[in-house]
């Protein structure tokens, strides 16, 4: 006998609810017939994988360890089973993107509206990952294009600005500094700073910014995209300095963006790789954002 998907499916479906009962109900199947599938499970693995708790099945310790070889079993199943209705559905019509968060809700919604009107049709699947991730990405060839806010140093990529704009500071409606016509480093001296998350360039770059200036602030939360960080703003739980256009940033209300006085750029970079030639669906692609730059 050979472990089969049925048995890892009611695995990590009992492990979700704690009973064969809802796990059945949430299967389709008869409560037997999930015991059965864990009973096959227990003896293929060799050990065992939960212990009764009343009416609960508790997870062993091993089983916990097992349950997240098996999620991310089911989820590649799943993403082949995607995988297949797209190229059923859309043949070879398909652009594949992977773009780091600060651009993620900025430009990327604006090329795939434009690109939608020239591939009604096509599908479309953009992944959001930190820039890192984003080349490591790219470089398995998974991806058409990659967008990040840095130059990828990798050789093997053809590259393109597609932005390359001031920062600004954004703080909550009614805030003192609202009223500044632009905003200096000293004026954010002890305020409470919303920050990028640790990993992201940006944050880096703005730090440095501010320790060469000798200026603290209070760093008290910390998020990965641009439009959560000036979410958190509008609430009122501090300001900060983001990398966006102030057209962008005037959608977000209760937010007010102001040109901030620093030696900082917002950047966004599309790169492609050398080695994989563009597909029809791509190079229809590069042209959207080449003329985009261009009507900028």
């Amino acid at each position: 006998m050979k472990i089969t998907f049925k048995q890892v499916d009611a695995f990590r479906t009992v492990v979700s609810t704690g009973t064969v009962t809802e796990a059945a109900a949430m299967l389709g199947i008869s409560q037997p017939a999930v015991s059965r599938l864990l009973s096959d499970f227990e003896t293929e693995v060799g050990f065992q994988l939960f212990q009764r708790s009343g009416r609960v099945l508790v997870p062993t310790d091993e089983a916990r360890l097992l349950v997240e070889e098996v999620r991310q079993a089911v989820s590649g199943m799943e993403h082949i089973k995607e995988s297949a209705n797209a190229i059923g559905k859309f043949g070879h019509a398909r652009l594949n993107l992977v773009i780091t968060p600060g651009v993620s809700s900025q430009l990327a919604p604006d090329l795939l509206q434009e690109f939608s009107a020239t591939w009604p049709k096509a599908m479309a699947r953009m992944e959001i990952a930190p820039s890192d991730d984003a080349v490591e990405w790219m470089v398995s060839q998974n991806y058409d294009f990659g967008i990040t806010t840095t130059q990828p140093a990798n050789p093997s990529f053809d590259s393109l600005v597609i932005r390359n704009s001031d920062v600004c500071c954004v703080v909550p409606t009614g805030h003192p500094l609202a009223e500044k016509i632009i905003v200096q480093a000293q004026d954010l001296a002890g305020k409470n700073f919303i920050s990028y998350m640790p990993s992201s360039r940006f944050r880096f770059e703005i730090d440095q910014f501010f320790e060469a200036k000798g200026i603290s602030r209070q760093m008290q939360y910390e998020t990965r995209t641009t439009d959560a960080v000036c979410r958190l703003v509008a609430r009122g739980l501090g300001v900060s300095v983001v990398g966006a256009s102030l057209d962008y940033l005037k959608t977000i209300p209760d937010c007010v963006a102001l040109p901030f006085a620093a030696p900082l750029t917002f950047r966004a970079v599309l790169f492609w790789s050398k080695n994989k030639p563009l597909s029809a669906v791509g190079q229809s692609f590069l042209k959207i954002v080449q003329s985009q730059i261009s009507d900028d």
